[in-house]
């Protein structure tokens, strides 16, 4: 390929040092905050309330998980074949340690959502909606605390089980299940064009097809 410009002028920018707390600076994150702590650390430990909404496994997996995260977690040894010095990876200390913030697993607000009711969100026909389905049953259990419970929460954490990463995806082809008839067609992937039936067809419903079928966004 041929530029135009005989010469292109390189200018290079050396990336910025990471403030840490105690005004402390190093380049990579890990580093500062396992050694320093989080910038402006606060003087007291936060406690942060946490909202948690899966299936009743993935909720237990999510307080095994948190409980494990506030003590220190140790680089597992190399396997066979990896080197022992791998400087991609470093110990972590503690959520408290590393961020100055803790909370208590046993008091997190859970609502459990059954894996069948999943298992058939997901089996809709037309992906769009089986998406949009499967993401109203994690939300209406937020909307539901939001507007019956006083339990303030900071963090909402959505558990979401393995089929919902392989079905609920673009381009997600589902292969091998029994779908289930929805209230849109198969092939629909964009709202409809008739404006004779304006007065009919709820358009509202047709939101769904305004983003890609995909539980992530």
């Amino acid at each position: 390929m041929q530029f135009p410009e005989r010469s292109l002028p390189i200018l290079h920018l050396l990336e910025p040092s990471l403030e840490f707390a105690y005004g402390q600076n190093t380049a990579h994150p890990k580093d500062g905050l396992f050694l320093y702590g989080p910038h402006c650390r606060p003087k007291k430990t936060k406690d942060i309330r946490i909202g948690v909404v899966g299936t009743p496994a993935g909720i237990n997996y999510f307080r095994d998980w948190a409980a494990k995260i506030k003590k220190r977690v140790e680089v597992p040894p190399p396997s066979k074949g990896e080197k022992k010095d791998r400087l991609h990876l470093a110990n972590f200390p503690g959520i408290e340690e590393a961020f100055a913030i803790s909370f208590n697993e046993p008091e997190f607000v859970a609502y459990p959502i059954e894996l069948a009711k999943i298992d058939r969100a997901t089996r809709i026909l037309n992906l769009h909606e089986a998406v949009s389905k499967a993401v109203q049953l994690y939300t209406e259990r937020v909307r539901h605390h939001l507007d019956n419970d006083e339990r303030a929460v900071d963090v909402w954490v959505l558990v979401v089980p393995e089929i919902i990463f392989d079905r609920c995806k673009p381009r997600s082809k589902r292969a091998g299940l029994s779908k289930v008839k929805g209230d849109f067609g198969k092939k629909q992937s964009q709202r409809s064009d008739v404006p004779l039936l304006d007065e009919i067809i709820d358009h509202h419903a047709e939101d769904i097809f305004d983003d890609a079928p995909d539980f992530h966004r």
